[in-house]
């Protein structure tokens, strides 16, 4: 009697603690879902799955797709079933298509793991998403509910949240959160050994996606009427500045900024200039091994307000280069901009509502002799003479809406090719792909995200488009042009094509013929000589994609792919030459050239067309 009575304490005690937890968590609203009405199906909805492998329930128009249906949802689970074949009742909330969603389960219970873990890939970083998280259970079964590392409803027992009955409705977690990567990770994990469940789950993108960011400037071109900034980004915060948002655009982005006055300036008693002004603002962004590549453009146009202090009581003065105007600081100067085109790595992104363009600075103008400070500056600023230049630092500031159709997808591809014909103008390569990845290259995509399979074989025809030079060390650098064509054969017939990609190739030949690095067989009669990123770190050649068909009809270059190699050239090894007069025979005589073997990587960005782009 006595243990009776203390398990039925230890009972309450659970019980009430776990309640007390669920109102005390503070990070996660809970509630019952009885009806379709409980749960929100408005808004953005990026993914609504269902577990249990029982079909795909359509609830207010909105479609559940089964998890496995999802390729960017990964679950860790023991195993997906009906909550009836685990003895429960079947829900009966009067909405047959909400009962199959919730007597659907995906559960874990194996091998002492109690924690069923849930992936979720392709999110955008600073979007701000909202998580429902639906559950069913026919008895007591607390977990704590963990969102990225931390716990967002600790104690959780979806039983209890349903109102502890069987058969009838069930329950939902919902979190509010800002993506701090691509992936969203979260778990449930059993807090008394029994098995963690989950019935699916609603993820909605709840808004725009708020940014700052942070750059420095100076004019290129200064007169009266206007000026013209060259800007680098990827900079900040700056202490003028309490704008939040994280930033959309790195240390790789440049800015050209081209403003002009529209109107005669308005003059304070003060002497405070106060100007309209127009003009537009690109950014390009830049390959980080090519800078003269760009890989993506904004253009925006606007109008704003200049404001410039011509106070002569204000002025700073340096006898030998000038004086400065004082410093000009928000809330103005300010462009409001309105984005007019985007490409490239910057594609995918929409504005959403204006975007601002704040700067603060100072203006150099000369010192002119003969003319008090005053009148100076007003002979400077009416374009008498030409002014010197101005420096600031920038803050951009706005919210844009990620197109994810066209939001950029990393990858890097790994292949092997041998020569089919060399010369000292150029060659032929077999190449066979889906291999790797090799410990001489490190893919550094945050997510990897390959097309090509052991199916696809590449032809590679290059020829030189300029002389070879070659350094003190005997390096030679080959500039060389040409075309890749990648194809997929069909996995049961190798003759039939199922799709091909033709690239234009710009590449750099990179070969070591320094006899001291070589390998000489004079039994084979041969000597071996490096290329590639062996000799020189970084890419070889860039790869511009002219033709998609078949199976990469869908596949949509963002920027240029950048092309890596590493292998051997072997030459004939002539007797009675040195091996370095033998070396550098070889890059005049055909014949003296045997062949070539590389393993090569392709990287760069992609994304997947809809059928009617």
């Amino acid at each position: 009697m006595w243990n009776k009575r203390l398990n039925t304490i230890m009972t309450l005690i659970v019980v009430l603690l776990s309640a007390w937890s669920l109102v005390q968590a503070g990070t996660a609203e809970i509630k019952a879902v009885n009806s379709p009405a409980d749960l929100d199906l408005s808004g953005n909805i990026v993914y609504a799955v269902n577990f249990g492998n029982n079909g795909n329930p359509n609830i207010g128009g909105i479609v559940f797709s089964q998890d496995q249906d999802c390729p960017d949802v990964t679950v860790a689970k023991t195993s997906e079933d009906l909550a009836t074949l685990q003895g429960g009742a079947y829900p009966d909330t009067g909405d047959s298509e909400l009962d199959k969603l919730l007597v659907g389960l995906a559960w874990q219970n194996s091998g002492g793991n109690f924690t069923t873990s849930i992936t979720v890939r392709g999110l955008e970083v600073g979007m701000q998403y909202q998580l429902q998280l639906i559950f069913y259970s026919d008895h007591s079964r607390p977990m704590d509910i963990i969102v990225e590392g931390s716990i967002v409803a600790e104690w959780y027992d979806p039983f209890i949240a349903q109102g502890r009955i069987d058969g009838k409705g069930g329950s939902m977690v919902k979190y509010h959160f800002t993506a701090g990567d691509n992936a969203l990770n979260f778990n449930m994990t059993s807090t008394n050994s029994q098995a963690s469940v989950i019935s699916g789950f609603i993820l909605t993108e709840e808004g725009p996606v708020p940014f700052t960011d942070y750059g420095s400037g100076t004019t290129i071109e200064l007169f009266a009427g206007g000026a013209t900034w060259q800007l680098e980004w990827g900079q900040g915060p700056w202490t003028w500045s309490e704008l939040t948002g994280l930033p959309l655009l790195d240390s790789n982005v440049s800015g050209i900024l081209d403003l002009r006055t529209t109107a005669s300036a308005a003059i304070s008693a003060d002497l405070i200039a106060t100007l309209p002004i127009a003009g537009t603002l690109t950014l390009s962004a830049h390959d980080e091994d090519y800078e003269d590549v760009t890989i993506g453009t904004m253009v925006l146009s606007g109008a704003g307000i200049n404001v410039i202090d011509i106070n002569a009581s204000r002025v700073l003065v340096d006898e030998g280069s000038g004086m400065f105007l004082a410093p000009f600081h928000p809330p103005v100067p300010k462009v409001t901009l309105t984005l007019e085109e985007a490409t490239g790595v910057f594609a995918y992104i929409n504005q959403a509502g204006d975007w601002d363009l704040s700067l603060a600075g100072s203006y150099a103008i000369p010192l002119i002799k003969g003319l008090g400070l005053q009148d100076n500056i007003y002979t400077a600023l009416g374009g008498k003479v030409p002014l010197i230049g101005g420096i600031a630092t920038f803050a951009l500031t706005g919210q844009y809406i990620p197109d994810m159709s066209k939001k950029p997808i990393a990858f890097c591809e790994y292949g092997t090719g041998s020569t089919t014909q060399l010369a000292p103008g150029g060659g032929g390569w077999d190449q066979q792909w889906g291999l790797g990845p090799w410990d001489w290259f490190t893919c550094t995509s945050e997510t990897n995200t390959p097309f090509l399979n052991e199916n696809v074989t590449g032809k590679l025809t290059t020829q030189a488009t300029g002389q070879p030079t070659i350094s003190e060390d005997l390096i030679l650098h080959l500039p060389l042009a040409g075309q890749m064509v990648l194809t997929e054969h069909a996995a049961d017939n190798s003759e039939d094509v199922a799709g091909q990609i033709t690239c234009d190739v710009t590449a750099t030949f990179v070969v070591d013929m320094n006899a001291e690095r070589a390998v000489v067989n004079d039994a084979e009669g041969t000597i071996t000589v490096a290329f590639g990123t062996s000799v020189e770190e970084g890419p070889d050649g860039l790869m511009t994609v002219t033709e998609a068909t078949g199976t990469f009809a869908d596949i949509k270059q963002v920027c240029p792919w950048k092309w890596y190699v590493n292998g051997t050239m072997q030459c004939a090894r002539v007797p009675g030459l040195s091996v370095q007069d033998n070396l550098l025979a070889a890059l005049q005589q055909a014949e003296l050239l045997l062949g070539a073997q590389e393993e090569f990587v392709l990287s760069g960005l992609y994304y997947r067309s809809s059928p009617e782009e």
